[in-house]
């Protein structure tokens, strides 16, 4: 039997504001606790409620994108990572642009303004995906799978031929403790060279060195790195954002080779459709208590 704990949302509401990685726009998301439901998007000008699951993804061009009745939201994975590492289960997130804010290119913001926010049992039984046999998604020489696991474990590895990022492999137990402090730092990344293909494209027109690590040939044009392999920390990060949009937790172990948004979700879909490949289990009912480790909260301050 899985750990599955119990089911969790935030004990206060909390907001975060900034500007779109893609299109540079201002946004402001309020992130609600919510007793069920699972993790839902609100967009407030239209009041229109979107799952965060895999029959709402559009685009995923550079980032995983959700559509309802023409309402597009752009930019949802780095939330949802930071949501779905930190065990909530149950949130109404609030948004009143089209892309969610990059921040500083990480999850850390929404992991440190969770923490803060705390958390709180929910007296409902906890439900999760339990996998029962291995489902893998391969195009080319890029390939994802899950198989059984009675916790839910993540393996990246990436390939890039400029030599500033090169082979970088990493696995991780993904708990609360581990995400904050193995993932929830890693911010996203591009190469130079790639930047003007992109602003061609409408895209990373919101981009700097304050929310991205740029590499070219002979290194990272940033600062510092927050990890030497930072990047492949950062796919692991975007990987358990697109989990989150089987909509419920997951036990399992998900392993990704040069993958990205569209093939993670395609495993999260392929999945879905093989009923035999799993099943829902679910704990008892526990008290209502509120949670909060200003530890933790002091550690992502210092990102």
């Amino acid at each position: 039997m899985p750990r599955l704990g119990t089911p969790k949302t935030t004990d206060t509401p909390f907001t975060l504001r900034g500007y779109g990685l893609h299109r540079n726009k201002p946004c402001s998301v309020t992130v609600l606790p919510a007793e069920e439901g699972g993790l839902r998007f609100m967009h407030r000008p239209s009041g229109l409620i979107i799952p965060a699951h895999a029959d709402y993804v559009g685009d995923l061009s550079l980032a995983t994108t959700l559509v309802k009745d023409g309402v597009r939201l752009q930019t949802v994975e780095h939330i949802l990572s930071a949501l779905y590492g930190l065990g909530i289960d149950h949130a109404l997130i609030e948004v009143d642009g089209e892309e969610l804010p990059i921040l500083d290119g990480s999850s850390a913001p929404w992991a440190r303004a969770i923490t803060q926010a705390g958390t709180r049992n929910l007296r409902t039984a906890k439900k999760c995906l339990k996998v029962l046999k291995p489902v893998q998604v391969q195009q080319e020489n890029r390939w994802v799978r899950v198989s059984p696991c009675e916790e839910l474990r993540v393996k990246c590895a990436i390939d890039f031929p400029a030599s500033s990022i090169g082979q970088q492999s990493m696995g991780l137990a993904v708990t609360p403790e581990n995400y904050r402090r193995e993932l929830a730092p890693a911010r996203t990344f591009c190469l130079k060279s790639e930047i003007d293909l992109m602003h061609s494209q409408g895209l990373a027109l919101g981009g700097n060195l304050d929310n991205a690590v740029v590499y070219d040939d002979n290194g990272h044009l940033n600062e510092r790195l927050r990890f030497e392999d930072e990047a492949v920390r950062h796919k692991m990060l975007d990987l358990i954002g697109d989990l989150a949009l089987l909509g419920t937790p997951m036990s399992g172990f998900v392993e990704a080779h040069a993958a990205g948004h569209a093939i993670h979700v395609a495993l999260v879909k392929q999945l879905l459709s093989e009923p035999d490949a799993w099943t829902m289990v679910e704990t008892a009912l526990v008290p209502t208590r509120r949670l909060f480790r200003p530890d933790f909260a002091q550690e992502l301050a210092a990102v």
